[in-house]
């Protein structure tokens, strides 16, 4: 019979999704919880701010209609009367041109493309749309199999601007099964009744997803906030574990680390087990630099902008309310600039009004209509190791949620495979590490 947990203490490492439901469920199962956050911000990545006095997200996020996972969660916090989908609208930005890539048509009508190769390139997406034995796609690269079926104007247009805006250096180097889940995620998200992709927001942001789960855990768990760990090691006299901060040390019976696994190496280090760690250093990760700004001006009509110029100044602009409207933003239109970079980019170290300058720069460049002028309000969030590239051989990198040692659990976006990562699996993989902690004799 399992080992029950209650009157049990437990930490979690990281108050992103994953952290705050595995305490939400482990509370209910009445387990003490302490939360470590490195940061003063709960919500990882979907973290939270205020613009034009509307929460938004640090990071632009969007819930699909495949997404279970998170609509059970807002079923249960009585939030799902919240949740709107609207119609999506996706365009790219190439050759000094925007086309509309909303319909088959719009591929059929994309003129930087010879005529077979639009052809081709909407052959081999609808293959991909079906395909559903994507372990086949795991052992090549997305660039030798695009090349290969696609062919290299498709490939060269279409798909590598976008690789390498998203994974950078890497771009060369990642699975075909990870585009797949992409490109199936977004179909599956096709409504017949909204007439085409349909995408989910949560009135009033994922920030109230946050708050609902705060308020269902903070009479109960303790935080400590602009708290870093620095390790994590087993006491054995007490057989319990010590978890370590700058300040103090606490036992607990039981760990559950949701940060990156680079850095669950480092906090690890003290059980001297390099094999394990060389597998979780193995595991590379890129940095987000994103910019929010609200402003009187409708600079585009499209939510979503792919932007495959060849020297890409970032690789995707949002038109969030485009999406959702902006009757909550006092009629401002709200507008995200993001790209994905190595730590040693120049991105990373620019200060914010320069980076602020050389984007707005970028983007009139883009659409000539733009001024700057019209901005009312703007913000600019650098986040660390907020997307891990998915190589080939990468199924072999994924660490197992039980770490090698006794009561330490492991759980973060690296774990998902072979679709993105995203808040519907941050909460599924919080509620199933919870249970596996809930249900371990050890």
């Amino acid at each position: 019979m399992a080992e029950k947990l209650s009157d049990k203490s437990i930490a979690i490492v990281g108050a992103g999704f994953t952290g705050l439901t595995a305490a939400y469920e482990l509370i209910k199962n009445g387990v003490n919880v302490t939360i470590y956050e490195s940061s003063n911000d709960i919500g990882g990545l979907a973290g939270g701010f205020k613009m034009c006095g509307t929460p938004l997200e640090k990071a632009y996020h969007f819930i699909y209609k495949t997404d279970k996972h998170m609509f059970s969660l807002l079923k249960e916090l009585k939030l799902y009367h919240l949740l709107q989908f609207h119609k999506s609208s996706v365009s790219t930005y190439y050759g000094n041109n925007l086309y509309s890539m909303m319909s088959p048509l719009d591929l059929l009508m994309f003129k930087p493309l010879k005529l077979r190769n639009r052809i081709r390139a909407g052959l081999v997406i609808l293959y991909l749309q079906h395909l559903k034995n994507w372990r086949q796609l795991t052992n090549i690269t997305a660039l030798e199999w695009l090349e290969k079926y696609a062919g290299k104007e498709v490939t060269d247009i279409i798909w590598k601007p976008l690789l390498k805006g998203k994974f950078d250096k890497y771009y060369d180097k990642i699975t075909m099964c990870w585009l797949w889940g992409r490109i199936k995620q977004r179909a599956d998200s096709q409504d017949i009744f909204i007439g085409g992709e349909a995408l989910g927001y949560i009135e009033g942001g994922f920030q109230i997803i946050i708050d609902t789960l705060l308020s269902k855990i903070e009479h109960k768990a303790k935080f400590r906030m602009n708290t870093p760990v620095s390790s994590v090691y087993l006491n054995n006299k007490s057989k319990r574990i010590v978890l370590e901060t700058d300040n103090e040390r606490t036992e607990y019976d039981k760990i559950l680390l949701t940060v990156p696994s680079k850095i669950a190496s480092t906090i690890l280090a003290p059980y001297k087990n390099e094999a394990y760690f060389q597998k979780l250093r193995s595991i590379n990760y890129l940095d987000a630099v994103i910019l929010v700004f609200a402003t009187e001006q409708k600079i585009s009509k499209y939510y979503w902008h792919n932007i495959n110029s060849k020297k890409t100044p970032f690789v995707v602009f949002i038109g969030l309310t485009n999406l959702i409207g902006n009757k909550n933003f006092n009629g401002k239109n709200i507008y995200y600039i993001g790209d994905y970079v190595p730590r040693n980019h120049k991105y990373i170290g620019l200060n914010e009004d320069e980076l602020k300058r050389h984007w707005f720069n970028q983007l009139k460049l883009i659409f000539p209509k733009f001024d700057k002028k019209y901005i009312t309000d703007s913000r600019l969030f650098k986040l660390k190791d907020a997307q891990h590239i998915v190589d080939v051989g990468f199924e072999d990198k994924i660490p197992d949620t039980k770490t090698p040692f006794d009561n330490i659990y492991l759980s973060n976006f690296s774990q998902i495979f072979p679709i993105d990562r995203g808040t519907n699996y941050a909460v599924r993989d919080g509620f199933k590490t919870a249970k596996i902690m809930l249900e371990s004799k050890n």
